[in-house]
């Protein structure tokens, strides 16, 4: 694959997968997570409308930046999850188990509430 090869196998696009370069992520991150909604800021609702700002669309950071559109999101998307050990997708996991059972057993009613079980073992599934 050469630099800039536009064949939709090489972007990636028909693999399901869009890859951005090491160095690309390294340069850019910080960047779009600070404009994206990956560490919000200036939310309150009683900021005067001068102070709050919204946070950019992965569109508005590529224009901005000159980058892919792909490319701005895979990024947002890696250092999103870079931002969370997997501790905390697992207690997440752990959490939509239970809130599922719990509907299933009781419908809007019954409400979860508690510590969420541990997660279905994967093998019993």
């Amino acid at each position: 694959m050469t630099e800039h090869d536009d064949r939709p196998t090489a972007r990636g696009e028909l693999t399901g997968f869009h890859v951005v370069d090491p160095e690309l992520y390294s340069e850019y991150r910080g960047r779009v997570v600070r404009m994206s909604n990956s560490h919000q800021v200036n939310i309150n609702e009683f900021l005067p409308d001068a102070v709050r700002q919204r946070a950019m669309t992965d569109a508005e950071i590529a224009a901005e930046l000159n980058l892919d559109i792909r490319d701005v999101t895979e990024i947002r998307v890696v250092a999103e999850h870079d931002e969370y050990p997997i501790e905390e997708y697992e207690a997440s996991a752990r959490f939509k188990d239970a809130a599922a059972e719990s509907y299933r057993n009781g419908g809007v009613k019954n409400l979860y509430k508690g510590d969420p079980p541990p997660s279905r073992n994967p093998a019993e599934i």
